[in-house]
């Protein structure tokens, strides 16, 4: 028995010794940020959501509550939410105050204001498809003068999925 009790208390005291745990700290962990695929979006903004998150993005700073009381009473006023949608969108590329990236920016820097207009409308990355399709797009268009910021930034402000959340 006393053998048994030995034998036991070695046989312990191997596998703790022999559990060690290993002090290798190079993992080479690069921090980067992340963005969300969001593509299973399924809950509309209210309008005054969608034109709180717009005015954000369009002119860097918050709407007041007066600007989004008088918005959501002409939404609520006209029947066809899209077309007033484009049409607010329409009046607000045609301010003074919008801040958009020049057209140089987005013909010689594609790649980046491809990602830069992902990240600030849908907040999430483009997939390598849209990427391509983006990149093709803009560059066919570049020899077009009125092929600018605002026509593309239009078209994300418009589209469905910036509808949702």
């Amino acid at each position: 028995m006393h053998t048994f009790k030995l034998a036991f208390f070695l046989l312990l005291l191997i596998g703790v010794s022999a559990c060690k745990k290993k002090d290798n700290n190079n993992y080479e962990v690069i921090d980067t940020n992340t963005y969300g695929n969001n593509l299973d979006k399924d809950k509309s903004k209210s309008n005054i959501e969608f034109h709180s998150i717009l005015r954000t993005n369009l002119f860097q700073r918050p709407s007041s509550i007066n600007e989004l009381s008088r918005i959501d009473r002409v939404m609520q006023s006209c029947g066809d939410k899209a077309l007033i949608n484009e049409v607010i969108i329409s009046n607000y590329m045609n301010s003074a105050n919008v801040k958009l990236p020049s057209r140089k920016m987005m013909t010689d820097s594609t790649e980046r204001f491809i990602e830069e207009t992902f990240i600030r409308f849908f907040i999430r990355r483009p997939t390598e498809a849209e990427k391509t399709w983006f990149s093709n797009f803009i560059n066919a268009n570049k020899s077009n003068p009125n092929f600018r910021p605002e026509l593309v930034y239009t078209a994300f402000a418009a589209s469905d999925e910036y509808m949702f959340y």
